[in-house]
């Protein structure tokens, strides 16, 4: 997974976050990753998608519809759309996965009003050039809701898995907890109305990791925005809250498909 910025370890959890990804900061830089994460299996995470430039993995992000990936502001800001593509149905970045496809991307919308010194609506969609082809069990959108602070919440992505390393070749996935103490960051860095806290103290995103989903069942919660690093001492890392920007992801990116029955 990928971070870089001041903050960038998903929260005590994941992988790494690349330096061209979103979730930079104040603090985080090029090297990071997904410590103390397990290799997630095929089909796992059906929704997870890698965000590619000129062919190289950049950051994470999830199949929002058929035809919007949900991302962070910090991973595609400045990104030109026919540099950018989108990997599907992928776990391994150097295998051709039996359901892997790739997407070319039309359009980035990265949130009007994203604060890259303090983090705030750390979001974008992009907008691919055709219809994601959905694939039961492989392929799939999911959708977005409130976090619920009584269960644990898994985060997963190809961050580094060590200071300055390389994106990580497979899919990686740790469990963390959210938290409403996040005394790590200062009270205009950590705002709880747009933010969730969270992490663990054996694991945490890093480069590349930017914009990764953080998954509660199979609802996601948040995407991986930033933290302090990757280094020895695991912080927790903040997330963009999904749920406060409900009316936004509505107007840039349509509705979710219904809910069956």
């Amino acid at each position: 997974m990928r971070f870089t910025t001041s903050s960038i370890s998903l929260l005590f959890f994941l992988l790494g976050a690349s330096a061209s990804s979103g979730i930079t900061g104040d603090v985080m830089t090029d090297g990071e990753r997904i410590l103390g994460g397990t290799k997630a299996q095929e089909g796992e995470f059906p929704f997870i998608v890698s965000i590619t430039k000129n062919g190289e993995h950049i950051c994470g992000g999830f199949i929002y519809n058929q035809r919007f990936i949900v991302t962070t502001a910090s991973c595609v800001l400045n990104l030109v759309p026919y540099d950018v593509t989108v990997v599907v149905g992928q776990v391994s970045l150097i295998s051709n996965d039996p359901f892997e496809s790739r997407y070319q991307v039309v359009s980035i919308i990265p949130h009007e009003n994203y604060d890259n010194v303090l983090g705030l609506n750390n979001l974008a969609v992009i907008e691919t050039s055709s219809s994601i082809l959905f694939t039961p069990d492989h392929i799939e959108y999911i959708y977005y809701n409130e976090d619920n602070m009584t269960v644990g919440a898994t985060v997963m992505g190809w961050g580094t898995t060590q200071e300055g390393g390389l994106p990580s070749i497979d899919l990686l996935k740790a469990d963390v907890t959210i938290s409403t103490d996040c005394v790590v960051y200062g009270s205009e860095e950590y705002q709880p109305n747009y933010m969730i806290c969270a992490g663990s103290p054996t694991s945490s995103p890093c480069q590349y990791d930017d914009g990764s989903p953080l998954v509660q069942g199979d609802i996601v919660v948040g995407i991986v925005s930033r933290n302090t690093g990757c280094g020895q001492d695991i912080l927790p890392t903040l997330y963009t809250r999904l749920s406060s920007y409900y009316a936004w992801l509505n107007r840039n990116a349509g509705q979710q498909p219904p809910m069956s029955g």
